[in-house]
């Protein structure tokens, strides 16, 4: 058998070991030993090579934990404050509905916002009426009673950081402290809005809020709820409160401090599964999956009605906020439809479809919380008394029976949150590739170095071999013999 005794040669000459003793040796059984064994290694190696290989395309992904701080040109060791999204609980207030000019109004969202589809019916018959006071605000948009009914922006009685006003700050100088944001769940604050505020660690450089929660002035709505007060959200200045999926209740009466620890994730853009590079921004910022699940929301609203609730604050001109009338007729419903799909969590991914972000900044927040102390509201009452007792000013109402001139009054409605952080250095998690090229020829080489005395070199003289053979054998040709890359030339 000529191929048996070429194979036989190779086996002698190869730089892979133990592979001649299957030919060499007195005994067979010593043969039938060698045989098996190199057989049994080289399956072995075979299945360890094919794992690997499959592990590598794989790309699997480990995480990696840095502290990173910049303190980059010289400049003093400092942190970029996040955006602070104040959200009131009271998202229309009283006196905007019971003013005698907006009963239509307040007929409209007493009904409108218990969020029953069929209770809405009976306003929408009543919109086509053009005798019915409901008919003279059918083309009022939404997004209008909820930024003319929300709280006022002097409700946010101070800011202030290292003893300084926040307007008097170099960060805030000609620009806004903080500007109002709507959404579907009211007019939210969005204090440093540009994320241009700098502070330093502990109580050197804490920032200091004060609220008014005008508890007087909750809709019979609002004021029958389990809570009063304001949702607060800590976040990068490039995304917006309404794409939360969670904030801070925060109630009046109350001192709290927010730890803050600034955190950013970036995860492998090489891995498709791990997330989509291309996902930068949408209509609500940058893009995350809170934005990607409201944009979904607003394709759905706008498919089906032509318009949305309240359009996104990057809005552009894609949607339009439906009139009163478009919500009553088709918003609530199919707004009730999706939010009952995107809640059922075997449906949400379809519905949905909403892929990881590659990079994302978070602050986490560690809060506590005391009383407002008795003392500090009867220090507090005469600077703000004729302010907060004078209608003049637009706290008190006495058309609305909303009176403020006790010091009780402030304790029930002044809300103070302190933020500050607990590091200067930002805790950086990054997903990174577990298995490489390098990982991938080292466990190759390993197995073929360990089970069967093999190298890069061995894998060559195999194609070699098995090159010739095939030109030998199946198609007549001669050449030289499989050890050529040694010099010694043989003809075959």
């Amino acid at each position: 058998m000529s191929w048996v005794k070429d194979f036989r040669e190779f086996a002698n000459d190869t730089s892979a070991h133990g592979v001649k003793y299957i030919f060499e040796g007195r005994y067979k059984l010593v043969k039938l030993l060698f045989l098996v064994t190199w057989l049994g290694f080289s399956i072995y190696a075979c299945h360890v090579i094919i794992t690997s290989i499959v592990r590598f395309v794989e790309k699997p992904t480990s995480t990696k934990y840095e502290v990173i701080q910049d303190d980059s040109e010289g400049r003093p060791e400092r942190i970029e404050f996040p955006t602070i999204s104040v959200c009131s609980m009271n998202k229309v207030k009283k006196s905007y509905l019971e003013a005698p000019e907006n009963e239509a109004i307040r007929e409209y969202y007493e009904v409108v916002d218990k969020y029953n589809v069929s209770l809405v019916k009976d306003l929408a018959k009543r919109f086509k009426n053009s005798d019915d006071p409901l008919h003279s605000i059918k083309d009022m948009t939404y997004e209008e009673l909820i930024r003319n009914g929300g709280p006022n922006p002097n409700r946010l009685l101070k800011c202030t950081q290292r003893a300084q006003y926040c307007n008097q700050l170099p960060a805030f100088l000609g620009r806004e402290v903080s500007v109002m944001e709507n959404s579907m769940t009211g007019n939210c604050w969005r204090v440093n809005p540009e994320g241009r505020l700098m502070g330093k660690m502990g109580d050197y450089g804490a920032m200091k809020l004060m609220f008014w929660a005008d508890v007087q002035d909750y809709s019979a709505r609002t004021a029958d709820v389990e809570n009063q007060g304001f949702v607060v959200a800590f976040h990068d200045n490039s995304t917006f409160g309404s794409t939360m999926t969670a904030g801070f209740l925060m109630s009046p009466g109350t001192y709290y401090k927010a730890d803050l620890r600034r955190k950013q994730e970036i995860r492998n853009k090489d891995k498709i599964e791990s997330c989509n590079a291309s996902l930068t921004e949408n209509t609500y910022g940058a893009y995350n999956e809170g934005s990607c699940a409201l944009e979904c929301k607003d394709e759905a609203l706008h498919k089906a009605c032509g318009c949305t609730n309240v359009v996104p604050p990057l809005n552009k001109g894609k949607y339009k906020s439906c009139t009163l009338e478009q919500w009553v007729d088709c918003g609530l419903a199919v707004y009730k439809e999706w939010y009952h799909n995107f809640t059922d969590t075997d449906r949400a991914d379809q519905l949905c479809p909403c892929q990881i972000q590659c990079e994302e900044v978070r602050y986490e927040a560690q809060i506590s919380s005391s009383s407002i102390s008795p003392a500090f509201a009867e220090k507090l009452f005469p600077s703000v008394q004729a302010v907060i007792s004078e209608p003049a000013y637009g706290y008190s109402n006495p058309d609305y029976n909303i009176l403020y001139n006790t010091t009780q009054d402030i304790l029930d409605n002044v809300m103070v949150l302190e933020v500050l952080f607990t590091s200067m250095r930002t805790n950086e998690i990054k997903e990174i590739i577990s298995y490489g090229l390098s990982n991938l020829l080292g466990d190759i080489g390993g197995v073929l170095g360990l089970f069967l005395g093999a190298s890069l070199f061995t894998i060559l003289e195999v194609f070699q071999f098995v090159f010739f053979s095939i030109s030998k054998y199946c198609f007549d040709k001669g050449g030289p013999k499989h050890d050529a890359l040694n010099g010694d030339k043989m003809s075959i």
